[in-house]
């Protein structure tokens, strides 16, 4: 992994990086069953970086940086660590994968991802407790990309609410990302003999070590694919 430290987020410098890369937005795509993601990559990979206006004008993002100084130290005074800004980390094993933490520490064991929620979202997470799966994508896509990893800490940070939700997550930590799996079930007929199996739908749980392995995997097929396409496509 590469970690780019000189980079600004949210600069024209960090965008221009992040071209045709899959960071934690884009991450969700990886468990998808689309081909979405794939002529997104196309498009962003067959083509150089434009500056787009667009992309440095949402409400979201500008409360977002407004709040993310203040969540990180609150998060290192939590955890008794310091997170600190970084802008970039680059995946040294599949040149697709990337990704943009909220904050890591200097030795790159732990990082953080910082959301500052409307009141709906916030509160729905603090009474639920469940964080949904793109946000779980993004947080796999940490795992993935830093082989150092071994916590990665989520806050949702509000400062006009009681309380901020926060959880830790580590490469034991299991999640389900919406993927199904078939699970046999043994049938037994009325005179106690096994008749043919019924089969049924289970989610796929797997522990973010699985799924770092998963990700990894269809962001090779991804890069194979998207090789292939644009050799077909050059004049």
């Amino acid at each position: 992994m590469k970690n780019h430290k000189e980079i600004e987020q949210l600069t024209d410098d960090w965008f221009k990086i992040k071209h045709g890369k899959i960071g934690g937005t884009l991450a969700h795509g990886l468990y998808v069953n689309s081909d979405t993601l794939f002529f997104d990559l196309l498009g962003q990979n067959c083509e150089d970086y434009v500056p787009n206006e667009d992309d440095y004008i949402s409400q979201a993002m500008e409360r977002g940086n407004f709040l993310e100084p203040m969540a990180r130290q609150y998060l290192s005074k939590y955890v008794g660590v310091e997170f600190i800004e970084t802008g970039w980390l680059q995946s040294e094993e599949n040149e697709l994968m990337g990704v943009s933490p909220d904050g890591i520490t200097e030795c790159e064991t732990m990082g953080c991802e910082i959301k500052a929620l409307g009141h709906k979202e916030h509160y729905k997470l603090l009474v639920n407790r469940e964080i949904d799966k793109i946000k779980y994508a993004q947080i796999i896509q940490n795992f993935a990309v830093n082989p150092k990893l071994v916590k990665f800490w989520f806050i949702a940070y509000r400062p006009e609410a009681p309380k901020h939700f926060i959880e830790v997550f580590d490469l034991d930590t299991v999640l389900d990302m919406g993927l199904k799996i078939k699970v046999e079930i043994p049938q037994t007929g009325v005179k106690g003999q096994p008749i043919a199996s019924k089969w049924e739908t289970s989610p796929d749980l797997r522990t973010i070590r699985d799924w770092v392995k998963y990700s990894m995997e269809e962001a090779d097929k991804l890069l194979i694919r998207i090789n292939e396409m644009k050799l077909t496509l050059e004049f």
